[in-house]
């Protein structure tokens, strides 16, 4: 009987040591017990899909030219991480980055909660659609204003909060395909607990030979990298990878005079052209402008989708990989839809319709013929030259026209 109770006792205290061990974490030289079940915390990124972007010139990492980096050549991420806590309030108190690839860790970073809280929170689970969109913009004097409401890494019980903007940015040899978070939440008592998430990272092999759309020397008036506004949302991530191009006068200015006119700018009437050859899918020539600094009352916007774009023209290039040019003046594109169309080809000129302010020719590639429901993907022009300020004029094989960057097609004289 002796025997049998000390056998029992023994499995006792393994059974108690296994669970000990496996309710413990231990976290900056301190162990947490998990006294009741973890985190019923649900996270999810937005877009479902996250592409690598080359930031400037691209260039293969087997051979890169010593320049490399200081020309500024890095790869980014940027999406939206959305945290749901159904019954329980948390508090995000640190997170580990596993940047991978292939299973292996490149490199790893711990955000702190003091860093977290520098970062950029606002309530609720954010989307990619246009109703998201339309719900959280305001209209005043005509004019469009975000009205989310900025937060903290505190999700509140029975809601929602969005970390917008994680983004990222290695050099050009620093190819991952997955993004790993180890989350470590708090509760009201000060238990923490883990939780992780995994976003696949993908890169778009881009098939369409695309060209400036334009002719002379134009400015990155707002491009696709990491601080512009095109990486935040727009209507429904189409903007994601966009550039807004300007041309630039023997002045170094956008406009003539005061800038307060669309015709004082030197963009407006300019000739648009086709991006790359394809067919056309879907054109829009009959889109009002509304001034410069001025938006679309919502109402107009409501009625007729197409308006957020102003006068457009869709190009089918084959392979999944479709181009939004927009903003154009009334009455001027060239082209119909099923009309197929050559690199370089007219098919409009630069206006200040639809949600503009200032004439700009706004470019995208996209996932669908539907510009509404599509998604944008990462693209790269092909032979053009960026002009730099005291330095000689770099020739660019295929690259990504950054924020600023004066750019010159090789076609042009």
């Amino acid at each position: 009987m002796k025997v049998k109770l000390n056998i029992l006792g023994f499995v006792f205290l393994i059974v108690g040591l296994f669970i000990t061990v496996n309710m413990a974490h231990y976290n900056n030289g301190n162990f947490y017990f998990w006294f009741k079940k973890p985190a019923q915390v649900e996270i999810a990124h937005v877009p479902e899909n996250v592409y690598t972007s080359f930031q400037g010139i691209y260039i293969e990492p087997e051979n890169p030219p010593p320049t490399a980096y200081a020309n500024n050549q890095h790869l980014t991420w940027l999406f939206h991480l959305v945290f749901r806590s159904p019954v329980e309030a948390y508090r995000i108190a640190e997170v580990e980055v596993h940047f991978r690839r292939n299973g292996e860790t490149l490199w790893e970073e711990t955000y702190p909660r003091a860093y977290l809280e520098k970062m950029e929170w606002i309530e609720g689970a954010i989307e990619y659609t246009t109703d998201y969109f339309m719900k959280n913009i305001e209209f005043v004097d005509n004019n469009m204003s975000s009205i989310e409401k900025m937060t903290g890494p505190d999700i509140p019980a029975g809601s929602a909060i969005s970390l917008v903007r994680f983004q990222a940015a290695r050099p050009f040899f620093a190819r991952i395909d997955e993004i790993q978070f180890n989350f470590l939440f708090q509760d009201s008592t000060g238990t923490r607990f883990q939780a992780e998430h995994q976003v696949p990272i993908q890169e778009w092999d881009q098939k369409v030979h695309l060209r400036l759309p334009f002719e002379g020397v134009w400015i990155a008036n707002n491009g696709n990298d990491l601080t512009t506004g095109h990486r935040r949302t727009g209507l429904n991530g189409l903007t994601t990878y966009a550039w807004d191009l300007m041309k630039i006068g023997e002045n170094g200015r956008t406009y003539r005079t005061d800038g307060k006119t669309p015709e004082d700018y030197y963009t407006y009437n300019e000739p648009v052209l086709a991006a790359g050859d394809g067919v056309v899918t879907h054109v829009r020539n009959d889109i009002e402008e509304y001034g410069i600094g001025e938006t679309p009352p919502r109402k107009r916007l409501e009625e007729d989708g197409d308006v957020f774009a102003g006068n457009l023209v869709i190009i089918d290039h084959g392979n999944g990989e479709f181009t939004l040019t927009c903003h154009m003046l009334a009455g001027t594109v060239t082209v119909k839809v099923g009309d197929r169309v050559k690199t370089g080809q007219l098919i409009g000129r630069a206006g200040n319709s639809g949600v503009s302010q200032i004439p700009h020719i706004h470019f995208n590639m996209m996932d669908r013929a539907d510009w509404l429901q599509a998604r944008g993907i990462p693209s790269l022009f092909s032979d053009f030259e960026q002009i730099r300020s005291g330095g000689s004029v770099l020739l660019v094989e295929r690259g990504d026209p950054m924020t600023g960057w004066l750019v010159r097609p090789i076609t042009s004289q």
